[in-house]
C-alpha cells in the first residue's frame, strides 16, 4: 500500500490574534503638607492604544488643577511598557513620540482656558432656541500640535441672535486674554454652527515640551535618511541627542530606568 503526503492548503491557516490588555494609571502626588493617602488617581483598562492614550491625557488634564506633577503608567498584558511624568502637556508630547499612542493623545478632552468661562459669563447668554432651525455656537481653543484642542459648546439660538452672540463673545475672549489671544468667528453652513476660534495660552513648560516633540520628530527623520556606514559618525551624534530628548519625561520599567529629570 502506498501513501501520499498530505496536500498543503493553498491558503495558510491564520491563527486568531490574541487581544492585548492595556492598563492605564494616572496619578498625582499628594499636595505638599498632606499625607500620601490624599493622592489622586484614575485607572482604566483598554483594548486599543488609541483609547488608552486618549484616557491618559484626558485624565491627566482633569487631575492637574491645583495638584503637583502627574504620572501616567501604561502596562500591556501585565508588563510595564512606559511611564511618563510631568504636566499634562509634557505627558501629551512624550506619549505622542510613541507611534501607537500618537493618534490617541490628539483627541483627548482637555479643559478650556480659565478665562473663557469669565468671557462667557460677561456676555450673559440668552435663553436658548427651542425651534428646529437654530444655529449652534461653540468655542474652539487651539494649541500647537500635538497638544489637543478644546471645544466648548455653548448652545443653540436663532440665526440672527447666534450671529450677534458669537461676535460679542469673540470680543470678550480677546479682551479677557489681555489681547494675547485674538478670537475669530467662522460660520460653518453645513453644520449650522458659528465657531469662535482662539489660540489657548500654554505654559513655558508645555512650550518646551512641544519643542522637544518637534525636535524628536526631526531627529528620527534625519536618522532614517542617513547611510548607516557612510554617515556613521553623524548618526551617533543624532542618536545620542534623540536618546536624551526621549528620556526627558519618560522612563522605562525599573530594570532600565532612563529618567533624567
Amino acid at each position: 500500500m502506498t501513501t501520499s503526503p498530505p496536500s498543503s492548503s493553498p491558503h495558510p491557516i491564520r491563527r486568531p490574534r490574541t487581544a492585548r490588555t492595556i492598563d492605564v494609571r494616572v496619578s498625582s502626588a499628594a499636595p505638599a503638607g498632606y499625607a500620601d493617602d490624599t493622592r489622586s488617581s484614575s485607572d482604566g483598562r483598554f483594548a486599543s492604544p488609541y483609547a488608552a492614550a486618549r484616557f491618559a491625557v484626558s485624565h491627566a488634564a482633569s487631575l492637574a488643577a491645583g495638584l503637583p506633577g502627574i504620572t501616567v503608567t501604561i502596562t500591556v498584558d501585565g508588563h510595564d511598557e512606559v511611564c511618563v511624568s510631568g504636566t499634562p502637556g509634557e505627558i501629551t508630547c512624550a506619549l505622542a513620540t510613541i507611534p501607537i499612542y500618537s493618534a490617541g493623545v490628539r483627541t483627548a478632552r482637555t479643559p478650556a482656558p480659565c478665562y473663557l468661562r469669565a468671557a462667557v459669563d460677561e456676555v450673559a447668554l440668552p435663553i436658548q432656541w427651542q425651534g428646529s432651525a437654530g444655529v449652534d455656537v461653540c468655542v474652539l481653543s487651539t494649541r500647537p500640535d500635538p497638544l489637543p484642542n478644546s471645544t466648548l459648546l455653548l448652545g443653540q439660538w436663532a440665526p440672527d441672535l447666534a450671529y450677534r452672540l458669537a461676535h460679542d463673545l469673540a470680543r470678550s475672549i480677546t479682551e479677557r486674554s489681555g489681547r494675547r489671544s485674538p478670537a475669530t468667528v467662522t460660520y460653518l453652513p453645513d453644520q449650522w454652527r458659528y465657531e469662535i476660534t482662539h489660540p489657548a495660552p500654554i505654559s513655558d513648560t508645555d512650550a518646551a515640551a512641544v519643542a522637544r516633540y518637534i525636535r524628536i520628530t526631526q531627529l528620527r527623520a534625519n536618522l532614517a535618511a542617513l547611510d548607516p556606514i557612510a554617515d556613521a559618525d553623524c548618526a551617533v551624534g543624532l542618536a545620542a541627542e534623540l536618546h536624551v530628548l526621549e528620556s526627558y519625561s519618560r522612563r522605562a520599567p525599573s530594570t532600565d530606568d532612563r529618567t533624567v529629570r
